[in-house]
């Protein structure tokens, strides 16, 4: 299965203030995760980011109906309707090959980044990096042994000064 990370980042590589905050990021990320997320059909979170998206003001989950939406944690959570809880990397990845999927897109936070990136899950890497930079934050891989060779496959501005960039996993 390929799987592509995708990251709203600040400049130095920060996804959340240290309290959780993203206001740092454009609306703009939100759009581009949706509209990836219709066109993959299915994506991956945390338990951090799953609880950080359904407080926030506004019904954005509703923008990701028909979209398979999978949270890994080993918390046994009470999920919103339409959110599959997973064990592990592997689990979701098993869930998602069961019901044909063939591709998947994980967005965080830094501790579900680091374990896929520690099994060596990631093919694709996906930034839109921000134009802004934070002093101190969560950074989009916590601190784990791995390391991951990127190719740059493609780089493209987009709207709110963001620029996007595309790397291949050199495996």
């Amino acid at each position: 299965m390929k799987i592509i990370l995708t990251m709203a980042v600040s400049a130095n590589g920060i996804i959340a203030s240290k309290s959780g905050s993203e206001d740092f990021l454009s609306h703009t990320n939100w759009i581009q995760f949706v509209s990836l997320a219709k066109r993959i059909g299915c994506f991956i979170w945390g338990r951090k980011t799953y609880e950080a998206v359904i407080k926030w003001e506004g019904d954005y989950l509703t923008e990701l109906e028909g979209v398979k939406k999978i949270i890994v944690s080993t918390s046994n959570l009470d999920l919103k309707n339409g959110f599959t809880l997973a064990n592990s990397p592997e689990q979701a990845l098993e869930t998602l090959e069961s019901e044909g999927f063939n591709e998947a897109i994980i967005t965080g936070g830094s501790t579900l980044n680091s374990e896929f990136a520690k099994r060596g899950l990631i093919n694709e890497v996906i930034f839109d990096v921000n134009p802004s930079i934070l002093g101190e934050g969560i950074p989009v891989f916590s601190l784990s042994d791995f390391e991951l060779k990127l190719e740059l496959m493609k780089v493209e501005k987009i709207d709110d000064g963001i620029v996007e960039l595309h790397y291949r996993v050199k495996k």
